[in-house]
């Protein structure tokens, strides 16, 4: 297991696919205000599910009039306000094997967005760190992985290039320096999805934050 940065990473190209893998469309990577609102209908009056603490990314599924609608934790939609939300050209998609449902990886990691960081944590319901995270979404793959990020690296195919992920591959950082300590999953674009003390819990991130972009030491698949 590498326990020093790499320099083998180039940050300038996408990620590839295979024959016998299908494509699916998830929706498109949006960015939504600090103090938005989330809607449980498209409706100003309409209950709510959520006010953002933060600047979020989350994934929109569709439009309506003025409103985007947003996947929840619960797999149904919120509605937020257009001029709340910053589109990116992001389009969500995981590269599947023939017959795997996407929804069913959507439901993995997207349903996670907000829960919150918790150090040591492996729960849903009272927070989760990095790897507890990480954890979690392959036990419900029906792949086993060790509890820390340093052990977990050292498990699955290893991935040299960073055009050669895709979408599901872990990824491994030495945040602090030295020996990895933290893990996120890769969703595509550069982007990825972690749980993080920063953040306060489950978020999307790019790669080309100074942060992560200095300290990837490896990814695994």
């Amino acid at each position: 297991m590498p326990q020093n940065r790499t320099t083998s990473w180039s940050h300038s190209a996408r990620g590839n696919t295979t024959p016998q893998y299908v494509e699916h469309r998830l929706g498109r990577l949006v960015k939504v205000a600090r103090g938005t609102p989330i809607h449980r209908a498209p409706n100003l009056y309409a209950p709510l599910y959520w006010q953002l603490p933060k600047d979020y990314y989350l994934l929109m599924q569709s439009q309506q009039g003025g409103w985007c609608g947003i996947l929840m934790q619960n797999g149904r939609l919120g509605w937020v306000p257009r001029q709340r939300v910053q589109i990116t050209e992001f389009n969500v998609v995981y590269t599947l094997p023939q017959g795997v449902d996407p929804n069913h990886v959507t439901r993995l990691a997207l349903q996670y967005l907000g829960v919150r960081y918790k150090w040591g944590g492996n729960s849903p319901q009272t927070g989760m760190d990095c790897s507890g995270f990480v954890k979690l979404i392959y036990e419900q793959m029906g792949v086993s992985l060790p509890r820390t990020s340093r052990e977990q690296a050292r498990r699955g195919v290893p991935i040299t290039r960073f055009e050669d992920l895709r979408p599901g591959d872990r990824l491994y950082f030495a945040v602090k320096g030295g020996q990895i300590d933290h893990t996120g999953i890769y969703i595509g674009e550069g982007y990825f999805i972690h749980s993080a003390r920063e953040r306060k819990g489950v978020a999307i991130d790019h790669l080309s934050r100074p942060i992560y972009r200095r300290s990837l030491v490896c990814a695994r698949r």
